[in-house]
């Protein structure tokens, strides 16, 4: 049977427990609630809650990150790219792992051997970057760069949908504030504090001022294998109607975790999680069944290599 390997787990690791499995989903609602607040929902001790949690974190079954829409930190252009490859695939993602501008890089089964997400500083920037990185490499061919409009409202991409308050100032201390919580989103004030030189009660202020502007918003990932959700994949459509309305339709079904806007024949573009054949064939049948989708374009993954939420702070240290 066909499946997705575990993105960022160890697939020899033991199936996760009832308890674990609502630990997960509990985290998904807020990925920084307290430990007392978890052992409540829980039924299980503060103690047991913190022991598993760690482990959960530790084992990669779960990522708890700190998003900030780049634009905050002056990258204006966020795009993906699908790629052709000649020759090994491992190698071709190591050329592309290079660079750091590339956040998302995966291998996937269909029309694409690679699927790339990434983010530039502007347009000029972005095109040099597919020049030095793609274009240039003869491991390439068969390239096809989309440039990312709008987030819509469903699953991940809620998080990406809106933009930060009107006017929102970001000074170095909240840069360092944003660069620690975009690599551990439950990190706490105190360690915070040690790492910016600012008291813990500043450092929370500042990270709750970062959260009510939309500035940080805290994503709960949980490895999709680990929670029986066994293939992945990404998908893109195209369409007879405006992609709002497409959009809006497709953010109901509980399977896409990520849907945007982009330039191209296809402009709508998501991701998805499925438990396994059957379920992909019902999914992709309801994808169909929306009106004003005429065709979709389907490309499962089959290895992860990077899903980066860190960006654009080489000048926060």
């Amino acid at each position: 049977m066909l499946r997705s390997p575990p993105r960022y787990s160890d697939p020899s690791l033991a199936p996760l427990d009832e308890a674990d499995r609502k630990l997960i989903a509990l985290l998904a609602s807020d990925g920084r609630a307290s430990g007392r607040d978890l052992a409540q929902q829980t039924g299980i001790s503060e103690a047991n809650v913190s022991r598993r949690l760690a482990r959960l974190i530790d084992e990669r079954s779960v990522r708890i990150v700190g998003f900030v829409p780049p634009a905050c930190l002056g990258l204006s252009v966020q795009f993906s790219a699908y790629v052709r490859v000649r020759g090994d695939i491992d190698a071709a993602a190591a050329e592309i792992l290079k660079h750091p501008e590339f956040t998302y890089v995966s291998a996937s089964f269909g029309e694409w051997d690679l699927v790339l997400g990434g983010v530039a500083s502007d347009a000029q920037s972005m095109v040099a970057l597919l020049d030095r990185a793609l274009t240039a490499n003869p491991l390439f061919h068969g390239v096809e760069t989309r440039v990312v409009l709008e987030y819509a409202d469903a699953g991940q991409s809620q998080a990406l949908a809106g933009g930060p308050a009107a006017d929102r100032e970001v000074d170095r201390t909240d840069r360092q504030i944003i660069r620690h919580v975009q690599n551990d989103g439950r990190i706490s004030f105190t360690d915070i504090a040690q790492h910016t030189g600012i008291s813990a009660t500043s450092a929370a202020d500042r990270f709750r001022r970062l959260v009510a502007d939309r500035v940080v918003r805290i994503l709960t990932l949980p490895d999709p294998a680990r929670v029986s959700l066994n293939l992945s994949g990404v998908f893109s459509v195209s369409t007879s109607r405006p992609s709002r309305e497409v959009t809006h339709a497709l953010s109901a079904m509980p399977e896409i975790s990520f849907l945007c806007v982009t330039t191209g024949t296809s402009p709508v573009q998501g991701e998805f999680q499925v438990r396994d054949g059957a379920h992909f064939d019902e999914l992709r049948a309801r994808i169909m069944g929306v009106p004003g989708i005429k065709d979709v374009r389907i490309s499962l993954l089959r290895k992860l290599y990077r899903h980066s939420f860190v960006w654009g702070l080489a000048d926060a240290g």
